[in-house]
């Protein structure tokens, strides 16, 4: 989600930011994890929702009191800047952008996934849909072309209510025996999966980039957050209690990647699958649109303070940075065509899993908790690293190589950073080797 155009009279309401932390949260996270998040947990599927929205929840907290001591929009590589200097806060870019790439190949591999089930095309043509559609975004920022704050809240709440009829409809058919035992599996594999979907709600955090266009926002971010998460949290449990109790795990596992779209098949028939085809498309298009804007203004932000190579966003197109965004759109489109849905999910997992435990402890360390609420940024600390390290095993476990492909990537983006800090001219002038 990126916010409307903004002028002093026009700020976002509670209600418009509501629907930004939503339709960031939304975007293509429920489409794209679900299938995963069953795979791993079974029918316990909806606990692991669970459990991420309350890791969600209590960092929400966090993000949104950093946001309002700083009283400046920015997000976490503003929090860990202020608090632990522009170094280190670069390091963190680094690997943020690193995320949202990941994240947006995940959208466009889902895309491509649910259009071409629209389209009734050979599943080998996904790719290139979803390599399609980032290019055709990359374009649509380049020429500075912005969806308005109306056509962003009515493809929010439309997306968000098909969720909602899906579930409701889906309860009509859960079977007994579809949706119980509970725990067809261990509660380390529930957690596990918890870990794993958790980028299905990373979106919130686009609230704190817009902070200054929100109206009243010392009083509103903090209200948008605690309605948002909640909500979405409620509704990612409720599709997957009704998915693993209305279908076999024979369906299950043979349409993984598109999986909701058959929920509401037993009573709505082709008429249903449709409907959520339809919306999945639409909101994994709008996901990828907004990670585009929103990437590109973080690494804007980022070579501002020379933390990036400045040649990557010195040319800018209606304050667009031309050539990271070209560089960001081809990652992406590559990514999405060589990994596989699991490997995509985890690694964008891990990156904001890392990402929003450096945040709590940054919550802790800048003191926005006194006496016993103290412990919720630490809980979440320990949260965030717990998961990460669930999910490294896992991987370790049943996926070494894919494990090994994501310890890469990082050891090359760690060993760029080293040499852009010890030999970028302007960094070495201002901050020194």
């Amino acid at each position: 989600m990126k916010p409307p155009n903004t002028s002093s009279q026009e700020k976002l309401t509670l209600r418009d930011a509501v629907g930004m932390a939503i339709g960031g949260m939304v975007g293509g996270g429920i489409f794209a994890v679900l299938g995963e998040a069953v795979h791993q947990s079974g029918n316990a599927a909806f606990i692991s929702f669970g459990l991420a929205g309350i890791l969600a929840f209590v960092t929400g907290i966090s993000y949104s009191r950093l946001t309002l001591s700083f009283n400046q929009a920015g997000g976490s590589f503003l929090f860990v800047e202020k608090i632990a200097g522009p170094r280190v806060s670069g390091t963190l870019g680094w690997f943020l952008l690193l995320g949202y790439i990941f994240t947006m190949s995940l959208y466009s591999y889902t895309f491509g996934a649910y259009a071409g089930t629209l389209l009734g095309l050979d599943p080998a043509f996904n790719g290139y849909l979803g390599g399609g559609i980032v290019a055709f975004f990359a374009v649509i920022n380049l020429l500075g072309v912005r969806e308005s704050g109306l056509s962003e809240d009515i493809l929010v709440y439309a997306k968000l209510s098909i969720l909602i009829v899906v579930a409701a409809v889906g309860f009509l058919t859960v079977r007994q025996e579809e949706a119980f035992p509970i725990l067809e599996y261990s509660m380390s594999r529930v957690v596990t999966a918890a870990a794993l979907v958790f980028v299905a709600y990373e979106g919130f955090q686009l609230l704190t980039y817009d902070f200054e266009d929100i109206d009243h926002p010392r009083r509103n971010l903090p209200r948008a957050i605690w309605i948002s998460i909640p909500v979405v949290t409620a509704v990612y449990m409720t599709i997957a209690f009704v998915t693993t109790g209305s279908l076999t795990n024979q369906d299950i596992a043979g349409k993984k990647e598109i999986v909701l779209a058959y929920v509401a098949q037993p009573l709505l028939g082709r008429t249903g699958v449709v409907m959520v085809l339809v919306a999945a498309v639409f909101s994994t298009a709008s996901a990828i649109n907004a990670t585009l804007f929103s990437v590109s203004r973080l690494a804007d932000r980022i070579s501002r303070i020379r933390q990036l190579p400045p040649r990557l966003t010195e040319r800018q197109v209606g304050g667009v940075p031309v050539w990271f965004l070209i560089l960001a759109s081809g990652c992406a489109i590559v990514i999405q065509f060589v990994g596989d849905l699991h490997e995509i999910v985890g690694f964008s997992s891990l990156v904001f899993l890392s990402v929003f435990s450096v945040v709590n402890l940054s919550a802790y360390i800048h003191r926005e908790y006194s006496g016993w609420m103290r412990v919720l940024p630490l809980s979440g600390t320990a949260g965030c690293i717990a998961a990460v390290c669930m999910l490294a095993y896992d991987l370790y476990a049943e996926d070494p190589v894919t494990l090994g492909v994501i310890a890469g990537i990082v050891a090359v983006l760690v060993v760029m950073r080293s040499i852009y800090c010890h030999w970028h001219p302007s960094f070495v002038k201002e901050y020194g080797k």
